[in-house]
Order: structure tokens, then C-alpha cells, then sequence
């Protein structure tokens, strides 16, 4: 099972399907490494144990960006100018790091996306309602 599956599988939400979609056009999927524990944690709690060890299986299918002194630095600048929590501030300095050539940062947090946006991301969904 890969990525996109496990996501087909795990994942029921406002939003699931466009993800899926965007995951299936997508070359690549790329994540910050902190995200590891926030995936393992929603997936465990709203589909079970089994599913998070299905998770921590196919972590492997996302090119990872690591945390690193620079990015912290960079989050803390994005936190305190782009007005961001600490996780969503690591997260867009984690896919800045990233070649911008068709990348697309999915998010349903109205900060997040609008800070995304100002620094030229794509974003997915478009607009949040």
C-alpha cells in the first residue's frame, strides 16, 4: 500500500477527496518530519492502532524534509510576521525549502493557506469557504 492508498483508506474528512486527488497527480509527496507525529496520532485515533502501524509502514513514500537549524529559524521568522502557529509556521518553512515548480501545499487553515499564498505557493483548496 502507498501513500495515496493509505489516505484512501484512513482518511475521511471535509477535504478528503480533493487530497486524494492532488496526491494522485502528484510526481512526489514531500512532508516536514514533524508531521510523522501528527499523522501517527490522527490516523490512530480515529481508525486504530493498525492503521497508524499501516502509517509508520509507508512513511517511506513521502520525500522528507528534515528539521534542521535553518528551518527553525525560517518557521520562527514565518511564526511572527505571517502571524503562525509554531507547527503550521514549520510546515511552510519546511515546503519553502522545496524547488516551487508544481507544488502545491494542500491546508484547510485559513492562516496557513493565506501565509502560503504570500509567499507564492500554490495552494489547494484554491479558497477556503
Amino acid at each position: 500500500m502507498d501513500a495515496s492508498a493509505l489516505v484512501k483508506r484512513y482518511v475521511e474528512e471535509a477535504g478528503s477527496d480533493l487530497v486524494r486527488q492532488v496526491m494522485d497527480a502528484a510526481d512526489a509527496w514531500f512532508i516536514c518530519r514533524i508531521a510523522f507525529v501528527e499523522v501517527i496520532r490522527a490516523v490512530g485515533i480515529t481508525a486504530g492502532h493498525a492503521a497508524a502501524r499501516a502509517v509508520r509502514e509507508e512513511w517511506g513514500a513521502f520525500g522528507v524534509v528534515e528539521v534542521d537549524q535553518a528551518l527553525v529559524e525560517r518557521a520562527a521568522e514565518l511564526a511572527l510576521t505571517r502571524d503562525l502557529r509554531s507547527l503550521d509556521a514549520l510546515h511552510l518553512a519546511a515546503a519553502l525549502t522545496l524547488p516551487p515548480d508544481d507544488l502545491v501545499l494542500a491546508t484547510w487553515d485559513r492562516r496557513l493557506h493565506e501565509a502560503a499564498r504570500e509567499e507564492g505557493l500554490s495552494v489547494t483548496p484554491e479558497a477556503l469557504t
